[in-house]
């Protein structure tokens, strides 16, 4: 075993179990509607970024999607499934030279490694749990990362002449064309910050209550659909970032409150 691997364990065997359903029943749906999974999945430079599998069964055959947040999904061809032992066999799109090949450690939990020439690249799909809530930020205390994500934020929305109003939550071609949307701001200042993007931290939260408070309405996406609304200006983001961010420092720093 490798020590990537044994890392990667350490980090993937789920806490507390949050939907107890079992994986013979929910690996395999029909209709439109995916099955979603968590898990994770590591980058070609070693790094571990949490994913979102979605496990689709549209009568012909299994299809398996990844998608990260702020990133284009990747289909994962399914080439075998073994009920019997519950080995699951992935391809992924883009790297004919990768092999995923996973073991079932549960009714829960698909463990093993992606191969791909001489790298060993781990990754889990598993039903939701603890893990996912702390991978996400969610309680995450108010940091000076929270503080230099949004500034960042505001600089990379500063330096283009307008921001993307065609924003869908997939960043990789807003990095392409340079042209961001809010959310595609705080996604790439939250990698740049921190190395990694937490869906949930403060920072992300915080700007979207303050979003739903300046801007009140039903929003599948608030960060996407605030972007995308025509009568909201760049310059009605840049302020919903400042007052985020002052809001922060007094969390932060109680005596900055006081002044």
């Amino acid at each position: 075993m490798t020590l990537l691997r044994s890392i990667a364990i350490c980090l993937l065997m789920p806490i507390a179990v949050v939907a107890q359903q079992d994986w013979d029943k929910l690996d395999v749906i029909g209709g439109s509607n995916p099955t979603l999974r968590y898990g994770f999945y590591t980058e070609t430079n070693g790094r571990v970024q949490m994913g979102r599998y979605y496990f689709i069964d549209d009568g012909e055959d299994l299809r398996v999607t990844l998608a990260p947040y702020g990133r284009t999904p990747v289909v994962l061809p399914v080439r075998s499934i073994n009920r019997s032992n519950g080995e699951l066999v992935l391809g992924w799109d883009g790297r004919p030279g990768r092999t995923c090949v996973l073991e079932r450690q549960s009714h829960h939990l698909f463990l093993g490694n992606c191969n791909e020439a001489l790298l060993v690249l781990p990754i889990s799909i598993r039903v939701a749990n603890e893990r996912d809530v702390e991978w996400m930020g969610t309680h995450f205390p108010v940091s000076s990362e929270d503080i230099a994500i949004l500034e960042e934020a505001k600089r990379i929305l500063l330096e283009q002449s307008q921001r993307n109003r065609e924003g869908d939550r997939n960043c990789d071609d807003d990095l392409a064309n340079s042209n961001f949307s809010v959310f595609c701001a705080l996604y790439f200042a939250s990698v740049d910050v921190t190395g990694v993007y937490r869906h949930r931290r403060p920072a992300m939260q915080t700007v979207r209550k303050e979003a739903a408070r300046r801007y009140p309405g039903e929003y599948p996406h608030i960060l996407r659909d605030v972007n995308n609304r025509a009568d909201i200006s760049d310059s009605d983001l840049i302020e919903v970032l400042d007052s985020v961010r002052a809001q922060l420092l007094s969390e932060l720093n109680p005596q900055h409150r006081r002044q």
